[in-house]
């Protein structure tokens, strides 16, 4: 599985990892990534929105009438992993593995390309894909913005940021009942079992929290977004964003061993983080967007 499992690690875990590799480490399922791609939306440049409803409108699936939304690419890059069952050179870009003791990305042992049908990681991607937005056309110009809009929200779930266990993948818990907003869920009732940490975190949180996501959207807009944390945000480097998210997983207890039962306090401390990390996901990935429409200067070069 690429650079999953440095050769630093003891051959059991080589062992659990070749063991649960089916358990594949998607990011925010569907309802995460739409959150972050209408966040975005909301806060494009006139550049940006014009050429990306361009980039849209020409897309082989575009109706006449219909209004492109960022949303409805938002899932796709989850889509073309693999080439039949085997990954293709796509399938590390959805990731990075930092180990969890690390508080920085280290690029030479976390992101190397060891294998061309893997790929390398997400940081890598981020930055390429300015120039393929930016200096592109056509089909290419849209595959760009696909993966684009997708991976700004991988790199923001926390558990995308961690080596241990496939960023979790490989964590199966058990859970009391549990409430959100007067609603009794637990993992079997929000998400389709069996459950695992990374795709609680995918999937099962969100729709426990809200589970139609435009009115999430509305609950952040009116919420974190409006936070100082929010405004004062201006952080645009991939490498930050990991980090970020990374550090944030430490600093709000997210990891639990194998066989845990989480309770109501576990829920409790983590869902402030789910919002967090989806509402930084989307001012990011609209600024990601404007800066790389902001000019038609190629290749692209970050603004000094």
């Amino acid at each position: 599985m690429g650079n999953r499992f440095p050769f630093s690690k003891s051959w059991i875990f080589l062992v659990l990892v070749f063991t649960i590799f089916a358990s594949d480490a998607w990011a925010w399922g569907e309802e995460g990534h739409s959150i972050v791609a209408e966040i975005a939306q909301r806060r494009l440049s006139q550049n940006a929105a014009e050429a990306i409803t361009q980039i849209l409108r020409a897309s082989p699936n575009a109706t006449p009438y219909s209004t492109p939304s960022l949303a409805s690419i938002s899932t796709w890059a989850d889509e073309v992993r693999y080439d039949g069952a085997k990954p293709n050179g796509t399938y590390n870009w959805h990731f990075v593995d930092i180990p969890r003791q690390d508080t920085h990305y280290d690029s030479a042992t976390e992101c190397p390309k060891e294998k061309p049908e893997q790929g390398d990681c997400v940081i890598n991607e981020l930055s390429r894909l300015r120039n393929e937005l930016r200096c592109t056309a056509g089909d290419q110009q849209l595959r760009a913005l696909k993966f684009a809009v997708h991976f700004v929200g991988d790199i923001h779930q926390p558990f995308h940021t961690i080596w241990e266990n496939i960023g979790g993948n490989g964590i199966t818990f058990t859970t009391d009942k549990l409430q959100f907003k007067g609603k009794t869920c637990s993992a079997d009732k929000c998400s389709t079992p069996p459950d695992n940490l990374h795709k609680m975190w995918d999937t099962t949180l969100i729709r426990a929290m809200e589970y139609n996501w435009p009115t999430f959207v509305d609950d952040l807009e009116s919420g974190w977004l409006t936070t100082d944390a929010a405004k004062n945000d201006r952080k645009d480097d991939p490498v930050a964003w990991a980090e970020d998210a990374h550090n944030a997983a430490i600093a709000f207890n997210v990891w639990v061993d194998a066989g845990a039962t989480l309770d109501q306090a576990y829920y409790d401390r983590v869902t402030p983080l789910v919002s967090q990390q989806l509402g930084f996901a989307g001012i990011r990935l609209a600024r990601y967007l404007n800066d790389v429409f902001s000019s038609s200067q190629c290749p692209y070069a970050p603004r000094q």
